[in-house]
């Protein structure tokens, strides 16, 4: 199946409290970036990081920078040009524009017809 739910991000103020909540909760192994974010892991992983489960997905933890920050998720999609432009067309608004993370690909911020915040990631071609 296409455009899989393929990470969450998390905003959080402290980072070492985030950190110490979802392991004990949900026993997820979470690895701090200094003050900046963490990842989450929620299954297992292979060696690039990438869930080894039928289903499982991973995500992170960013800086909340706003008390409006929310949870949020990410659709993989072949193509973030075309999947925003079918967005628009929807009645859907792109709120941050496609760009690169690294060498690992793109990622863009929408909003659907309800306001609900939602990313899309495009793998980098390899």
């Amino acid at each position: 199946m296409k455009n899989k739910v393929v990470f969450f991000e998390i905003p959080a103020s402290d980072m070492n409290k985030a950190k110490t909540f979802y392991e004990t909760v949900f026993d997820w192994k979470v690895a701090l970036w200094e003050d900046n974010g963490a990842m989450a892991f929620t299954t297992a992983i292979d060696e690039d990081q990438n869930p080894t489960e039928l289903g499982g997905i991973n995500g992170g933890f960013y800086k909340r920078k706003s008390k409006n920050d929310q949870p949020s998720l990410g659709v993989e999609t072949e193509s973030i040009d075309k999947t925003l432009q079918a967005i628009e067309k929807a009645g859907g608004k792109i709120a941050t524009p496609k760009h690169a993370i690294g060498e690992w690909g793109f990622m863009a911020d929408f909003t659907d017809p309800e306001g609900n915040a939602i990313t899309l990631w495009e793998k980098a071609k390899k």
